[in-house]
């Protein structure tokens, strides 16, 4: 059941559900599928990364794109909708106290909130660093919503905040000028940023996971829709987004099949 909607910027809100009896426990980088709707309109399921789990809610970050999610962001209390979650067979590795830098494009927020704050949660020692891509400093939410990152650098595309341009370019001025060091890169935004990520930063990460952002149908795997090239053994395999991922290695994502 809904229990508040909250509109943080023009075009994305977030839905607060209480949390559904009998949900498991949910990792960064996991997801639900809602149905937004009794009726055969819109049809399928919506799938959203979790932004938050908590004892009493589950919190998602909804940007307006269509009628279905048009339909979740304006939820009203009380509304009841069914969740199926959570889902995604791989989540992200926990930095285990080592620092770490998130860099996420538009919704991708979503499962770096939530991976910022579950591992605040259980204690982590390493600084966690925010870099959040956006058109607009509007389109960016607020310090409450980052406020388990121990620094947040804002990319506006209009140049609102003083920076003009992406989340990637932001992270090359900041790797460049030593503003910013840690061994671990976490990402989750369009593919192009997240390739971008891999062809720019090559040698200054240790490691780089991502959560990929597709179209899904069924969200368990089983309609294949939503498969992925990557590099494994030599040779290319596809795998599912939403059932063998939905976080993946960046390195063994074979882009030139993919796109």
């Amino acid at each position: 059941m809904v229990k508040s909607c909250e509109r943080i910027s023009p075009s994305c809100g977030v839905v607060v559900f209480e949390r559904p009896e009998g949900f498991p426990g949910a990792q960064p980088g996991q997801f639900v599928s809602v149905r937004v709707s009794d009726s055969t309109v819109p049809l399928l399921r919506r799938p959203y990364s979790i932004m938050d789990l908590t004892d009493l809610d589950l919190a998602l970050l909804v940007k307006v794109a269509g009628r279905g999610s048009a339909m979740l962001a304006s939820a009203a209390p009380g509304d009841v909708m069914d969740i199926a979650g959570p889902l995604g067979g791989v989540p992200f590795t926990d930095p285990g106290g080592e620092d770490a830098v998130l860099v996420a494009g538009g919704t991708g927020l979503a499962p770096m909130i939530h991976a910022a704050r579950t591992w605040k949660r259980r204690g982590g020692s390493g600084r966690i660093l925010l870099v959040h891509g956006a058109a607009s400093r509007d389109e960016s939410p607020g310090v409450s919503f980052v406020a388990d990152c121990d620094e947040v650098f804002r990319a506006p595309m209009d140049g609102s905040t003083g920076f003009r341009g992406d989340a990637v370019t932001l992270l090359e001025r900041l790797l460049d000028e030593r503003r910013i060091s840690a061994p671990l890169l976490y990402s989750c935004g369009p593919a192009a940023m997240v390739r971008a990520l891999v062809e720019r930063t090559d040698g200054k990460f240790r490691g780089h996971q991502t959560s990929l952002e597709a179209v899904m149908a069924c969200g368990v795997g089983a309609c294949r829709g939503c498969t992925v090239p990557l590099r494994e053994g030599g040779k290319i395999v596809f795998k599912a987004v939403c059932d063998d991922g939905t976080v993946f290695r960046a390195s063994d994502i074979a882009w030139e099949e993919w796109w």
